[in-house]
């Protein structure tokens, strides 16, 4: 285990097991590599072993079935998802630190996944069931939220970025695909862009079910207005950008990404705003942002969302894939699909929420006046039918 000391993604490739990890699980996605390549090193670095020693571990268990040596990897893995802490290596220092609930799952799926990688060494289906596995929080950041993400971060771009993101609702994956020349010009104050992404940028890269995938998207003029101080500071640092450049530029060098290139550190700039803007009170990252129209239709407009699934990358099934992308076309969007966007723009900008709540105020003074004339109304009501039959008698 001398080469846990390098690097964690060169330590998992220096070994046979985990170059096939990396390669059938790992490659096509930077947040699987980094996640999967994390829990994988801190496993091995726990139970003293390394990639190769695991799979040589479940080899000698198929190869010695009805002994202890059947399920020894099963037992190894299960034994060590029952601690309540565990060690990680920092700064080359053994770290203790909590083993929780719901990270729990999170380990078993990277290491049940490692060893699905390498043929026929697969572990037990029932491995780990005794696991409970915590019920998903939802959280979908609400106007008051990105006002405050958008405080916390540090540059223009990453303010567009929440913009963006609430606005559009692409997959982290497609934005990191994304290019200054898929925003479409519209002649819409409300509305000034669209996009429309094919299916081969979006989750299933166009295969298979996804084929008929595809992602309608709007920006709406709030959030342009943070594109435009973006540009400006893209030009102030001598980024030069056209149709073909990334529409998010990594500002530096990193482990996943060069400067000019895309921008890939998602969850580090959403983590690092949130810990700012909320304390421990909320935690976002960019996946969050995929239900901020939905939330509004369902909640605010109760209107279904499953005739608008372009909106969300979704596929249409059914009766939704006659309807779906009627009037579509590469040049110009659906026209229903847009008037249900516009629809949620009052729940999406800022500037709008103290003016809804002022106009609801007014309605409501309105309607307690017209209330209170009620009995009045009634009598005078019953006047003129009194007065009217007296005249039919006259």
């Amino acid at each position: 285990m001398s080469k846990l000391t390098q690097s964690t993604n060169e330590w998992l490739l220096s070994f046979t097991a985990g170059r096939a990890f990396f390669d059938k699980k790992m490659k096509n996605s930077r947040d699987t590599e980094r996640l999967y390549s994390m829990r994988l090193f801190d496993y091995c670095f726990n139970v003293g072993k390394n990639p190769d020693e695991l799979i040589q571990l479940k080899l000698e268990g198929l190869q010695k079935p009805n002994t202890e040596k059947e399920f020894a990897a099963e037992d190894l893995l299960e034994n060590f998802l029952r601690q309540n802490t565990f060690y990680r290596l920092k700064d080359g220092q053994k770290e203790e630190v909590p083993f929780t609930e719901s990270s729990k799952p999170a380990m078993l799926a990277a290491i049940k996944s490692f060893y699905d990688s390498t043929r026929g060494r697969s572990l037990a289906k029932d491995t780990g069931d005794f696991l409970e596995v915590p019920e998903a929080k939802k959280r979908t950041p609400t106007v008051e939220d990105c006002v405050k993400l958008e405080e916390a971060m540090t540059t223009d771009r990453d303010k567009f970025l929440v913009w963006f993101l609430q606005s559009v609702e692409v997959r982290k994956g497609t934005v990191e695909k994304l290019k200054f020349g898929d925003l479409k010009p519209l002649n819409d104050k409300e509305v000034p862009y669209w996009l429309r992404v094919e299916a081969k940028r979006l989750k299933g890269s166009g295969k298979g079910k996804y084929k008929k995938a595809k992602h309608i998207g709007f920006l709406h003029y709030y959030a342009v207005r943070k594109l435009k101080a973006y540009k400006a500071e893209l030009k102030a640092k001598g980024i030069a950008y056209d149709d073909n450049t990334p529409l998010f530029v990594s500002y530096k060098t990193t482990t996943y990404s060069k400067k000019g290139n895309a921008l890939t550190n998602f969850f580090t700039i959403f983590v690092t705003a949130s810990e700012k803007a909320f304390k421990d009170e909320k935690r976002f990252t960019a996946h969050d942002f995929r239900d901020c129209i939905p939330t509004v239709l369902k909640n605010k407009l109760k209107i279904s969302g499953n005739l608008i699934k372009p909106l969300s990358s979704h596929v249409p099934t059914g009766i939704e894939a006659v309807y779906e992308g009627s009037n579509d076309s590469e040049n110009t969007p659906d026209e229903d699909l847009l008037k249900t966007f516009k629809q949620c723009l009052p729940y999406l900008i800022p500037q709008t929420i103290p003016q809804l709540k002022t106009e609801l105020d007014e309605q409501r003074q309105k309607l307690a006046k017209y209330e209170a004339m009620r009995p009045t109304l009634e009598i005078l009501l019953k006047r003129v039918e009194m007065l009217e039959a007296q005249l039919e008698k006259s």
